[in-house]
């Protein structure tokens, strides 16, 4: 048996002994045994993932943008890319969630809530500052000889960027970032401090209405679970085929 198996051995039996650990009522599962309420859980799973995706996606170019301003010779550019990565990572995720909903204004007008603009744009800054990290390692673990090739063909700085080391750079670190998709999901419950009704906030309000805490609280778990998982074989699948090549 691999280690991997392993793993999911061990997991799939700490899953199997909450319920016994804990002592969960059987009768209190009956709830998930109702459509509405498994209907009422997936749009709290939309809303996880929409959130998840739209905070990665336009974070993106952020972290692109910091990772060659740090790397830059300009100590006009270089340096205060490295205070405000370096700033955004030393600050607690939960601090910044706060911030962001605190000081956007009360009548602005989406097609979101007011607390989800507020998490998906908290997300996406703290994400920047971590895919930054990410991206700028993987340029750095380029051979030297790549920039020098590209502009000896003729190729300007940005063109030589553009068309020869970020593509490099995003195959090579595309596992981590999918990792840190995997991250984000887990970090939208955080959503629920400023009220935003995402998965875990559904589960506080079923258990509210059936009294039944531990065993909501598990079923979501197992929600988060599964969700993590399926992301985590994409990033070993990823992985394995950047390997191959």
């Amino acid at each position: 048996m691999t280690g991997r198996q392993q793993s999911l051995v061990g997991v799939a039996l700490i899953l199997v002994l909450l319920p016994i650990v804990f002592r969960m009522d059987r009768d209190k599962f009956w709830p998930f045994t109702e459509l509405a309420i498994w209907g009422f859980l997936a749009q709290g799973v939309l809303t996880v993932l929409v959130v998840s995706l739209a905070a990665i996606l336009l974070s993106l170019p952020i972290a692109v943008a910091l990772a060659l301003g740090r790397l830059s010779a300009r100590a006009g550019l270089r340096l205060p890319c490295i205070a405000l990565v370096e700033g955004i990572r030393a600050i607690p995720l939960l601090l910044l969630i706060f911030y962001v909903f605190l000081s956007m204004p009360r009548e602005v007008q989406v097609l979101f809530s007011r607390e989800t603009l507020a998490l998906t744009l908290a997300l996406m800054i703290y994400t920047a500052a971590i895919n930054a990290e990410t991206l700028r390692a993987g340029i750095l673990a380029l051979d030297r000889g790549q920039m020098d090739a590209a502009r000896s063909l003729g190729l300007t700085y940005a063109a030589a960027v553009r068309a020869v080391i970020l593509p490099q750079a995003f195959r090579n670190t595309l596992p981590p970032l999918i990792a840190q998709f995997t991250t984000l999901v887990k970090d939208t419950s955080l959503g629920s401090v400023i009220a935003m009704v995402e998965l875990l906030q559904r589960g506080v309000i079923i258990y509210q209405g059936f009294r039944n805490p531990m065993e909501t609280l598990y079923v979501v778990a197992l929600i988060y679970f599964l969700l993590n998982f399926l992301m985590e074989q994409a990033s070993l699948a990823t992985q394995r085929s950047t390997q191959a090549r």
